[in-house]
């Protein structure tokens, strides 16, 4: 697929979001804003251009919040993460959006055991609500495999015990593809220690939608 711009857990319509992660507000008063969610809508669409394409890494909207999807310029590929409601889901593709809330791998070639290790992950989580979360795109830039999924592979955080069947799933996935760097969200301020992980939550990246190019410099430095 064709990117420009990837993201993380804008969490539009979350208001309690502000408790767990103050720089929100903080970086939103900033900027002159009385509230997150419209210093954010106006911060994506300042940057990103009707024809850009925007992968988002789950976790977009609470509630009524989704309806901000309508407002936000780009064509914009959303994988599934652990808020995102199948209402929502169904508004988004409603609007043109592309939903990834499956293992989905663009690769130029798959070897034999990547063609049967795949085919054997897909069979692994069809329906079962075990594995309901296990979403994830596996693509190739500058000739390396990279994972991009909502939750970083190799999760050790105690909080997310509750997912592990996912992110086995993930582990898997990115063993499998030989896999150089992980493009993450979910982890918001916390980020991940894995140096191979790479988030892509607003509060690691000053509130702002990350480049590819800014994913390309980072792969160099690895």
């Amino acid at each position: 697929m064709k990117l420009d711009y990837i993201t993380a857990d804008t969490h539009f319509g979350h208001i309690n979001i502000n408790t767990y992660e103050p720089s929100r507000m903080g970086k939103a008063q900033m900027e002159g804003y009385d509230y997150f969610d419209h210093y954010m809508i106006d911060e994506w669409n300042d940057r990103v251009k009707t024809s850009d394409n925007v992968l988002h890494l789950g976790d977009f909207a609470f509630k009524d919040g989704y309806k901000v999807a309508k407002k936000l310029n780009g064509n914009v590929a959303l994988i599934k993460g652990n808020h995102d409601r199948e209402k929502h889901l169904e508004y988004y593709r409603s609007i043109g959006w592309r939903i990834i809330d499956s293992i989905e791998v663009e690769v130029a070639s798959m070897s034999n055991k990547e063609k049967a290790g795949l085919k054997n992950l897909q069979i692994k989580i069809s329906n079962s609500k075990e594995h309901k979360l296990a979403a994830a795109l596996v693509v190739e830039l500058n000739d390396q495999r990279v994972l991009f999924s909502h939750f970083p592979v190799f999760d050790d955080n105690p909080y997310d015990e509750k997912y592990k069947t996912t992110t086995d799933v993930l582990e898997e996935l990115y063993i499998l593809f030989d896999c150089k760097l992980n493009i993450h969200g979910h982890t918001h301020s916390a980020g991940a220690k894995e140096r191979f992980c790479k988030s892509a939550c607003l509060e690691l990246n000053d509130f702002k939608l990350l480049e590819l190019e800014s994913i390309l410099k980072y792969m160099g430095k690895e």
